[in-house]
């Protein structure tokens, strides 16, 4: 009992004095916010903390919900990570689209769709905040997730720690890191330099190109394990909280996205590496000539020696495609996808799993199979550039089709009483467009950011780049034509009717600060941005971005005061800090 006893009372001390004295972070995904005597839930910038060293953790977007659900509410948690959440705008994301198409197809039922989705985490994070939503009285779960489960935190590549461990391992790591103890632990680590490897900043999926894994990597087998412990775990929990879940594949962009790094099999020989790169070299060149059935036979008979080498079969799948073989070219297709090296998007076995796991007969778990939907509705089947801005991340016209595919499943578990009252057609793409202010101006500033995405590593090495590039400028050239000298006038009317229709929508008032800022607006961007801090008054980063636009705007004591405001809330945000410096030390 001593040997036991004695330890236990000291770690628990320790525990209580670090509590005691204000250390470490709450690890929960939502934190309490009271405004004008009514309690929400805000998400925690700091969750991703468990994951992630602190200078890579990657947030969720802002916004708020109330603690307690108000009689006559249908809830909706949706699950995933980027491309659920919405990349490159989370205002433009699938959940909005869904929010907005329930809404005008149910009018008499007040809908809440909560989207609990963040950039670069999997099924290990996702886990934990099904749980915590577990609590939180959803009637349905959306799960939209899988093309971080080898890059993201104990993935097969990833260089977030160790590298597909047991499920076991993971969770006793990630349960003592809700403590104290065992956040300074992590935190003393960071700081001795055990984790210098890892890059200073955020650069995307660049960071993981030294990590490339082969088909049948063992790490790679044990991460789809994992995924589909995490995944039963997570329908088990949704279904003991009573809640119906829509559990569905993930889509790709198949046609116009080569793979990102190509690996040969293991165990190729060098005498056959040779003739391997003769006859791809020689496809190559046939193709580039437009002589595609030659090209093929070059490919075909590469890969009776190498069938594994990702950009091979993307010519294929190219070759297939000018040729008008839709099925060879989708099924070639996806086997780059599958073989690609850099493993950043849910591959067939990922979506197998999705498929598979469910519980019989039990009536609340529906499976979609959105990768098949999404590929119908694309020309020749084969998703591409007309759903999505690059490898996963769709543009609002696939963020839209995806919401409509859900929304499509949701009738037949929806109570009687919210049914009763449906109008007759959907809300059309155009017409959510306008609710959630998609003005020209934000149109093209999605296709400048995706620009930017493009021109960076490892982007930029795909072959399928310079196609890619020039499909972004012809998207810009579009938009910018469309200008005219009543675009401002219209795009800002679209801004005032959205918010008529949602004042206290979190997104739309942040991004129509945004646009008067663009268009010199000064004084109406502050009278948004103040109303952005007061709907999230518990943010520091609301406090924040009102206090630099209080400093352009020469108005420094308020801004200190924001400044200040910021940084009570949340004390290692370095971009306060460094604003109020700029004050204080001019």
């Amino acid at each position: 009992m001593a040997a036991t006893l004695v330890p236990l009372l000291l770690l628990g001390g320790l525990e209580g004095l670090l509590r005691l004295s204000g250390y470490g972070y709450a690890p929960g995904f939502f934190l309490p916010s009271t405004v004008d005597g009514v309690d929400y839930l805000i998400p925690n910038d700091k969750f991703g903390y468990r994951f992630f060293p602190p200078a890579l953790t990657r947030k969720a977007p802002y916004y708020r919900i109330p603690a307690e659900k108000t009689p006559g509410t249908y809830r909706i948690f949706v699950f995933g990570e980027s491309a659920a959440l919405g990349i490159p705008d989370w205002s433009y994301g699938a959940s909005r689209y869904l929010d907005i198409l329930l809404k005008q197809r149910y009018p008499n039922t007040d809908f809440e769709v909560i989207c609990v989705a963040i950039t670069a985490i999997n099924s290990h994070a996702i886990l934990p905040i099904a749980r915590e939503c577990a609590r939180l009285e959803g009637d349905l779960w959306v799960i939209y997730m899988g093309n971080n489960e080898m890059v993201g935190p104990f993935g097969a590549g990833t260089i977030f720690g160790t590298k597909s461990p047991g499920l076991g391992f993971v969770r006793t790591s990630l349960a003592l890191k809700t403590t104290r103890l065992g956040q300074l632990m992590a935190s003393s680590r960071y700081k001795l330099g055990s984790t210098s490897e890892l890059p200073a900043r955020w650069t995307g999926i660049n960071m993981f190109k030294k990590n490339l894994l082969r088909y049948d990597d063992p790490k790679k087998l044990r991460a789809y394990e994992n995924f589909e412990g995490n995944l039963k775990d997570i329908l088990k929990t949704g279904r003991k909280a009573g809640v119906s879940i829509i559990l569905s594949t993930v889509g790709s962009n198949l046609k116009d996205c080569s793979p990102f790094a190509s690996l040969h099999r293991e165990g190729l020989d060098a005498s056959s590496k040779s003739e391997w790169d003769l006859l791809f070299q020689e496809g190559m060149e046939l193709e580039k000539k437009g002589q595609y059935k030659a090209a093929l036979s070059r490919y075909g008979d590469a890969t009776s020696i190498d069938s594994e080498y990702a950009e091979l079969q993307f010519h294929r799948g190219t070759c297939h495609l000018a040729l008008g073989h839709a099925e060879q070219a989708r099924k070639a297709f996806v086997c780059a996808r599958d073989y690609d090296a850099l493993a950043v998007r849910a591959d067939t076995r990922i979506n197998q799993i999705l498929m598979d796991t469910n519980f019989e007969g039990d009536g609340q778990v529906f499976e979609i199979d959105a990768e098949e939907a999404l590929a119908v509705q694309s020309p020749e089947g084969i998703p591409g550039e007309d759903l999505f801005y690059e490898h996963v991340h769709f543009t609002p016209e696939g963020n839209y089709r995806l919401a409509r595919i859900i929304a499509d499943q949701m009738g037949p578990l929806l109570p009687s009483e919210i049914v009763e009252s449906q109008t007759k057609n959907w809300l059309g793409n155009d017409a959510c467009n306008r609710q959630l202010a998609l003005t020209t101006w934000d149109q093209l500033r999605l296709w400048q950011e995706e620009t930017k995405r493009i021109n960076m590593m490892p982007f930029i090495s795909q072959a399928s780049n310079p196609l890619n590039k020039k499909n972004i400028s012809k998207k810009k050239r579009e938009i910018k034509a469309r200008k005219t000298w009543k675009t401002w006038a219209q795009d800002n009317q679209m801004y005032i009717s959205a918010l008529d229709l949602a004042p206290e929508d979190t997104f739309l008032v942040e991004n129509y600060s945004n646009f008067l800022i663009a268009y010199g607006k000064k004084n109406e961007a502050l009278e948004q941005a103040e109303n952005f801090c007061a709907l999230l008054p518990d943010v520091a980063w609301t406090h924040c971005w009102l206090g630099a636009l209080l400093v352009d705007a020469g108005r420094l004591a308020e801004a200190e005061e924001c400044l200040e405001k910021s940084l009570e809330i949340r004390s290692d945000f370095t971009q306060a800090q460094q604003l109020l410096n700029r004050i204080r030390y001019p």
